[in-house]
């Protein structure tokens, strides 16, 4: 066997996982969703099916 073969076959069994700097950029984005919806109370009117936050600008679609 090649050395490419034997690489790809110890990499089948190999799942990729979640890093450590991946879980806290989704929890932080998650977090800053969830403070935005409960804390501030600047919310625009939908335009092209999204609310903005005008406290920290950030975008939420709507459910419809």
């Amino acid at each position: 066997m090649s050395k490419l073969a034997v690489a790809e076959v110890c990499l089948e069994g190999v799942e990729p996982r979640l890093s450590v700097r991946g879980f806290w950029v989704s929890f932080s984005k998650v977090f800053a969703k969830l403070h935005c919806r409960l804390v501030h109370n600047n919310i625009s009117r939908p335009v092209n099916g999204k609310y903005r936050c005008w406290t920290c600008l950030q975008e939420f679609s709507t459910d419809f």
